[in-house]
């Protein structure tokens, strides 16, 4: 999934967000991650409110919603990684 306007990051991994394909129909009109996808993909504060299960617009634009977003990608990768 693309990341708009965002400065420590500029996609994350589509099986890290699709688990809250519902909640982003909510807060985006019913549109799908697909869709919003196509359209460009999503802010990273756009996707901390996804991912917390709040309404759009919740969390504004910051490096503090990046840095917890990176950090959250980087513990989903750890405990998905397959072992060697």
């Amino acid at each position: 999934m693309p990341i708009m306007g965002a400065t420590l990051l500029k996609e994350i991994p589509w099986d890290f967000i699709a688990p809250h394909e519902a909640q982003a129909q909510r807060n985006h009109g019913g549109q799908t991650l697909e869709r919003l996808a196509q359209r460009g993909g999503l802010g990273a504060s756009e996707v901390v409110d996804i991912l917390q299960g709040a309404r759009w617009g919740t969390h504004r634009p910051c490096i503090e919603n990046e840095q917890w977003l990176v950090s959250k990608v980087n513990e989903w990768r750890m405990a998905t990684q397959s072992p060697a």
